[in-house]
């Protein structure tokens, strides 16, 4: 049998209806069982009918018991209490079912979220804890490409997921901004630039200047060495060289800012490789203290044998320069040193994992094993052929792709509400063809590759963004009408649930606080979209079969007209966590 294997025993914040429930079931259970044995509760699939289960097939070995026979006497042998969030209990096939009783489940679930609004979900379990999430990341002198989206969007939600957690999140953007091929850049630099080119579109510039230089490179190898002495310029803190590298680095910020800008996108803190590169000496002076350096044929490296990796990191080059991973390192140190967190976390493709598995592993050996290291990988984006799918074989610009998903959301939007002014439709068009991108991306699971389908990602029906954004328009619509009742005019326990399709919804509203907590656990923003597809869809079933305006008296109208509000709070708190706007009319 196909389960959700959630753990809703476990659900964020102290109080919410779902963990009241389980934990009412743990109590009576582990008395029934004497303490033995850790019980793991599930949430049942569609049409299984139950709120809550127990597999008792881990059980079996510990009681000598077949699971079937252990649901039957722990069914046998439970007493609820009057009064209390479980009605009943039913043995199936090796599990215990539960389930809740209607009404009062329905009105708890229901006041939480009047009652918190955009607060409902969160939790305070990270207070006094700090997150450190490493995201985006791009080269100065280079376009933010296509290639940096999904860094980017992931990494923003999980900053928000955490924050939503209680955790205290610090986002970081660590530059490539060090290295070889900046000695390249300042050849490139003094030999051709376009001045006039480089103030109107600087960071086009720039990719025009790297571009000839390997093309020149390529039929003289010269070249090459003349970028070496540069960086070698560089590195010895050269004026001229310092003064045009550090030309380079603003320009290509400003050129950031305003594409993270477009997308919502902050960071606490702007670093680079270049802040590190004068801290590889002490970094290599505590190894060695720590004796986890040794010298091999002219380098030192940490060997990383004994943390089952057979490559070991290297800290300085035979010639005595530092590498990408000492700056890697030096910087790790620093964000642990400064932040004290709990969690670093890297939002960087499946490309490095080797690279994280050594930095990882050289943290643990230097001491610092109190950390929970996370590489977050992703898999690959890709763009459908024609106008968006290459640029002659090269970079695909993401401020082009963001121009694309507007131009075409304001199209639609043209011919859906032409009665929008030109404003509104623009501040729509923005929300609707912006939140499309984010969607299509955190909705899928992250290992898996991604493909641009515009029609797919734009479309009103079927999971995407502009259906939920269109979900939660539509319940403002309705509440626009009575003003003041979607917030829960009636007292909370005069809430009344009387058809199917109000307690079914309202009892999928109960799962969200659970959801933001595992998508955040396991760095899987795809699993708050999905929850808002299924909840978008369990409430177009609710307001299409069930009269809400119309409804035949009290306390039902009230009841659904505060459903009707809980679900826009929902939708829109939801979306934000994955970093997308809501528009109040589309």
């Amino acid at each position: 049998m196909s389960r959700d294997r959630s753990n809703p025993g476990s659900v964020s914040r102290p109080g919410y209806a779902l963990e009241a429930a389980t934990g009412q079931a743990a109590d009576l259970l582990q008395k029934s069982l004497g303490g033995l044995g850790e019980l793991h509760f599930e949430l049942p699939p569609p049409g299984i009918g139950a709120d809550l289960a127990v597999p008792c097939f881990p059980l079996a070995k510990l009681l000598r018991k077949s699971p079937i026979e252990i649901a039957v006497e722990l069914q046998g042998g439970l007493r609820w209490p009057e009064g209390g969030l479980i009605q009943r209990t039913e043995a199936v096939s090796g599990y215990l079912n539960f389930y809740f009783e209607p009404n009062y489940f329905c009105r708890r679930v229901l006041s939480e979220v009047i009652e918190l609004k955009d607060r409902y979900g969160s939790s305070e379990r990270g207070t006094g804890q700090t997150v450190v999430i490493d995201f985006s990341s791009p080269n100065i002198a280079k376009p933010m490409s296509v290639g940096h989206l999904r860094s980017t969007l992931i990494g923003d939600a999980l900053c928000r997921l955490y924050r939503f957690q209680g955790y205290r999140t610090i986002g970081i953007n660590h530059l490539g901004d060090w290295g070889t091929q900046f000695g390249n850049l300042i050849v490139a630099y003094r030999e051709w630039i376009n001045e006039e080119q480089l103030s109107r579109d600087p960071i086009r510039e720039l990719l025009r200047l790297y571009v000839e230089f390997h093309e020149r490179a390529a039929k003289d190898p010269g070249l090459e060495e003349k970028g070496r002495y540069e960086f070698r310029r560089l590195e010895e803190g050269d004026p001229e060289s310092r003064r045009l590298w550090e030309k380079i680095r603003i320009l290509s910020l400003r050129e950031f800012e305003k594409i993270y800008s477009r997308l919502g996108i902050h960071f606490d803190e702007w670093s680079g490789e270049s802040v590190y590169r004068d801290q590889t000496a002490s970094l290599i002076s505590e190894a060695g203290v720590k004796g986890a350096v040794r010298e091999s044929e002219g380098a030192l490296i940490i060997p990383l044998e004994d943390q089952g990796i057979e490559t070991p990191l290297v800290l300085r080059k035979r010639d005595g320069g530092s590498l990408y991973a000492t700056r890697d390192l030096s910087a790790a140190l620093a964000r642990i040193k400064s932040y004290d967190p709990v969690s670093l976390i890297y939002v960087v493709g499946a490309e490095q994992k080797l690279h994280f598995q050594q930095l990882f592993a050289a943290l643990r050996k230097l001491g610092y094993a109190q950390v929970r290291y996370q590489h977050v990988d992703f898999g690959l984006m890709s763009l459908p052929e024609g106008k968006m799918s290459t640029r002659k074989g090269r970079v695909v610009f993401l401020d082009e792709v963001i121009e694309e998903a507007v131009s075409r959301a304001t199209k639609i939007l043209e011919a859906k509400n032409p009665d929008l002014s030109f404003s509104e439709r623009k501040e729509v068009a923005s929300k609707v063809g912006i939140g499309a991108l984010k969607y299509n991306d955190l909705s899928q699971n992250r290992i898996k590759d991604v493909t641009f389908d515009w029609d797919k990602m734009l479309s009103f029906e079927g999971d995407s963004a502009p259906y939920l954004q269109y979900t939660y328009v539509r319940a403002q619509s309705i509440l626009r009408k009575v003003p003041g009742e979607g917030e829960g005019g009636r007292a909370k326990d005069e809430f009344f649930f009387g058809r199917p399709e109000e307690i079914r919804l309202a009892k999928f509203m109960a799962r969200f606080p659970d959801v933001t907590r595992m998508a955040a656990e396991s760095s899987s923003p795809h699993l708050v979209s999905d929850y808002l597809f299924r909840l978008a869809r369990e409430f177009q079933t609710f307001y299409q079969q069930v009269p809400v305006l119309r409804s035949e008296g009290e306390p039902e109208r009230s009841t659904r007209l505060a459903m009707v509000s809980a679900v826009a709070w929902i939708t829109r708190q939801g979306l934000s966590l994955l970093g997308i706007e809501v528009p109040e009319r589309m």
